[in-house]
């Protein structure tokens, strides 16, 4: 049996003012926690926003979701690998020109495709929820803490932190933020990628945009993650859009929750016989943002 919704204030500024943005959808049961994009993979929680701050979140929502990771499963994760290796040259190199070597620690580094090529140029290890994609990415001997971040206690501090796809999970960001500030080393960096909820296909798109699912509760958008990083003592460093290269294939499965479009599309992958061809996409909204600990702050404090 589920535990019952509980309603949330602003988890970036305290405001207890919202407007609904999209109804739930949900109905009471849990989100998909995987990503084999299935007909309840967009099921979600009500959306509201912050209208002191900008940010979007899911209020009313279950209580401690970070457990349901624990046990998820993912094989459909796994066909994209080749893509995301590919992705991850694009995004170390970035990453380099503003911290050269050290220690980086990936957050939810899944089954390590990541954390495998950074640790041809750092001392990489990552942080894992799942056992399922911990142990594949244990296998590829690979150093995976497996405990969330509040439980975490390095041996030492990391110069790069890393979340792909991870901060709209976060139930409270503030709270993890504090975290992320304890693990670094004075002058470290935070990079990560998330969907900007301002973008023009969150507009355009609306309810379909393909960030809203059920297993993200947070949106944030380019001035309310800023605000939240400021707020902690970080300084963004750099601003882009993030290189995730896919396959013409997996585009056309991604297009396909979008009927007229998508069945246009993977008819013309056939026909070309082009599914396995990959291609790197920046869209608009795709935020890759990489912040900077403020090393003056730190010595003055």
């Amino acid at each position: 049996m589920t535990a019952p919704l509980i309603e949330f204030d602003c988890p970036l500024c305290g405001s207890k003012r919202s407007t609904t943005v999209y109804p739930d959808t949900l109905r009471g049961a849990l989100p998909e926690f995987g990503y084999d994009f299935g007909p309840r993979h967009g099921a979600h929680y009500r959306v509201v926003r912050c209208p002191d701050c900008s940010h979007a979140y899911c209020s009313p929502r279950h209580p401690d979701m970070f457990r349901n990771y624990v046990d998820v499963e993912d094989p459909a994760y796994l066909k994209n690998q080749e893509q995301r290796i590919a992705t991850a040259m694009r995004v170390i190199p970035a990453i380099v020109k503003f911290k050269a070597g050290g220690r980086l620690l990936d957050i939810g580094c899944s089954t390590g495709d990541f954390l495998e090529l950074a640790g041809t140029v750092y001392d990489a290890e990552g942080l894992e929820l799942s056992g399922w994609a911990a142990d594949a990415a244990q296998r590829r001997g690979l150093t995976v803490h497996r405990c969330t971040l509040e439980e975490f206690k390095p041996t030492a501090p990391y110069d790069v932190i890393t979340l792909w796809g991870v901060i709209e999970h976060f139930e409270f960001p503030a709270r993890e933020l504090t975290n992320l500030d304890r693990l670094l080393a004075p002058d470290g960096l935070v990079c990560l990628w998330t969907g900007d909820f301002d973008s023009v296909f969150s507009k355009v798109l609306g309810e379909r945009w393909w960030y809203v699912q059920g297993q993200h509760i947070q949106y944030f958008t380019r001035r309310s993650i800023e605000r939240l990083f400021r707020s902690h003592g970080f300084a963004p460093v750099s601003r882009s859009r993030y290189p995730y290269v896919m396959s013409f294939g997996a585009i056309a499965k991604s297009l396909a929750r979008y009927p007229g479009i998508g069945r246009v599309f993977a008819a013309f992958v056939s026909l070309l016989g082009i599914g396995q061809r990959q291609i790197t996409i920046r869209l608009p909204g795709e935020m890759f943002l990489i912040f900077r600990k403020d090393a003056v702050r730190q010595r003055s404090g």
